[in-house]
């Protein structure tokens, strides 16, 4: 394994559904190997989500750290702050993404989740009903599922002049800010770090999905995890590494792998 100064040098930027989480049941299990290693040694790992900040305040109680996270596809980072956390923004308010949401509407067949229970994004999602609850506390973006568009360039370029963009995750679109994404919010965690600790560090991405490729792309090593339906993102990175299995899995036997850890 590479020595504890090695590890005390690196980020590790991950996803959390399909990546650290897996797809089908939210577990992480799997992946404890290579967490336990991170926590004894310190290492920072950063998420960065789809997901709100309710549902990663509890999943980092789960995973049992503490570290600054980024939420809703890089609208906005939050960082530790003794007992509350201080709060980057980089996306639009969410009163103002619901008023252009509201907007497009008008044109096309998509629903949010401000307009559904917390049953249906249960069902939607297999996520328990307070979990459901806490993935539509929303800070700044809106997910949403579309009806027969198969064709987006439409609701994008209307989006687009807004300010605003459209994504694909993994189960939902996603209405976020223009020019706001995971890559964005990776540098203001990275210049953190290496501000507070006047060094540099080396950086680590894993992902699996569409909107993970901009992340992947802007760190040192990127790591994509074979999604749930058997295969990978289409990303040309150098020295990508693919991982041999699904979710948490794949993320721990392929950070294994770099880290040569046996």
């Amino acid at each position: 394994m590479r020595e504890k100064n090695e590890l005390n040098n690196y980020l590790i930027f991950t996803d959390l559904d399909g990546t650290l989480l897996n797809h089908h049941d939210y577990s992480f299990t799997e992946a404890n190997e290579m967490l336990n290693i991170f926590k004894k040694y310190n290492t920072p790992l950063i998420i960065v989500t789809s997901k709100t900040k309710e549902e990663v305040i509890e999943i980092q109680k789960r995973v049992k750290i503490s570290f600054p996270f980024i939420i809703e596809n890089g609208a906005g980072v939050f960082i530790p702050k003794e007992d509350t956390y201080e709060l980057i923004a980089l996306g639009k308010t969410y009163s103002e993404t619901l008023e252009a949401f509201n907007k497009y509407a008008n044109f096309f067949t998509m629903k949010g989740f401000h307009q559904m229970s917390d049953a249906e994004v249960s069902r939607l999602t297999s996520l328990s009903l307070v979990q459901s609850s806490l993935a539509r506390k929303r800070t700044f973006s809106e997910p949403f599922i579309l009806d027969n568009i198969q064709d987006l360039e439409p609701l994008k370029k209307m989006a687009n002049e807004d300010g605003f963009d459209i994504v694909k995750g993994g189960r939902f679109y996603h209405l976020i800010t223009m020019g706001q994404d995971k890559a964005n919010a990776l540098k203001v965690v990275q210049n953190y770090y290496e501000k507070l600790h006047c060094k540099k560090y080396q950086t680590i991405a894993l992902g699996d999905g569409e909107n993970d490729i901009t992340m992947l792309q802007s760190v040192g090593q990127a790591i994509v995890i074979q999604n749930s339906k058997g295969g990978y993102i289409n990303c040309d990175i150098e020295g990508l590494i693919q991982s041999e299995y699904q979710g948490s899995k794949g993320w721990n036997e392929s950070l294994k792998r770099f880290f040569n850890v046996r």
